[in-house]
C-alpha cells in the first residue's frame, strides 16, 4: 500500500525539516532523523524486492488491484502517512532538537523494524495479501492459517499498527500523534469490515475465525 508514499515521506520530512533549519543557519541533523529517512527509504524497497523474487503475483496484486471496497481508507491513509512525516519534520525544523530521551527513540525504532519484521513476514506467509479488501476469486484465493496467520487474524494491520505508534516516538514528535490516532482508528474500522466480508465469502474461514480468535492485537482486538 505505502512503497510509493514512504519515498514522499521521506522527502517531505527532509524538505520541512532541512527549510526550516536552513532559514536559521543550520545544515546538521540529529542521527535520529538520518537514521528513520535511511530506514524508510531501504527497507520498504528491500521487502518489495523479495516480493517481487519469491511472490510476484502477489507484488502485481498489491501494487495494481483490480479492484477495493474500502478505496477510501487505503488512499486517507497514505495521505496521512504523508501528514505524520510532514508534522514530524516541521517540528523538528521548528526546534533545534527532540525533548525525548534516546531511550524512546530507540523504542520508536524497535517499533518500527518490528512492524518491517511483522509485514514482510505476512506478505512471504500469504500469497493472497492484497493492499485491497476484496475475494480474489481469479487467484484462487482460500484461507492461510501458519506463519503469522497462526497468532493474529490480521498480522499485517498488526505490522501497521507497530509502525505507526513507532514513528512518533523515534522522531521524538509530539505532533505527529494526532494523524497516527487518526490512521489507528481508520485501520480498525478497515479490519472489522474485512473480517466480516471474509467470513461471508471465503470458504473456511469462519471455522479459521473460531480457532484464530484475535483479529489484530492478542487479548485486545
Amino acid at each position: 500500500m505505502f512503497l510509493r508514499t514512504f519515498p514522499l515521506g521521506v522527502i517531505a520530512l527532509a524538505c520541512l525539516a532541512l527549510g526550516s533549519r536552513i532559514a536559521r543557519g543550520e545544515v546538521t541533523l540529529p542521527w535520529y532523523f538520518l537514521s528513520y529517512a535511511a530506514m524508510l527509504w531501504l527497507v520498504p524497497g528491500g521487502i518489495y524486492t523479495l516480493l517481487g523474487r519469491f511472490q510476484p503475483g502477489l507484488l502485481r496484486e498489491r501494487l495494481k488491484p483490480p479492484s477495493d471496497r474500502d478505496r477510501t481508507t487505503r488512499l486517507a491513509s497514505m495521505a496521512l502517512v504523508l501528514v505524520v512525516l510532514g508534522l514530524a519534520g516541521y517540528e523538528l525544523g521548528s526546534t533545534h532538537h527532540s525533548s525525548s530521551p534516546v531511550g524512546v527513540h530507540g523504542l520508536g525504532f524497535l517499533l518500527c523494524h518490528a512492524g518491517f519484521a511483522l509485514t514482510g513476514w505476512t506478505l512471504l506467509s500469504n500469497p493472497y495479501a492484497s493492499s485491497a479488501v476484496r475475494i480474489q476469486s481469479e487467484r484462487q484465493q482460500h484461507v492461510v492459517s501458519t506463519g503469522p496467520y497462526a497468532l493474529v487474524r490480521h498480522p499485517m494491520y498488526l505490522g501497521v499498527l507497530a509502525f505507526a505508534c513507532g514513528t512518533p516516538l523515534a522522531l521524538g514528535s509530539a505532533w505527529a500523534w494526532l494523524p497516527t490516532l487518526v490512521v489507528i482508528v481508520l485501520f480498525a474500522r478497515r479490519t472489522a469490515a474485512e473480517d466480516a466480508m471474509l467470513k461471508a465469502e471465503l470458504p473456511g474461514y469462519q471455522t479459521y475465525a473460531s480457532r484464530v480468535r484475535w483479529k489484530v492485537v492478542p487479548l485486545l482486538f
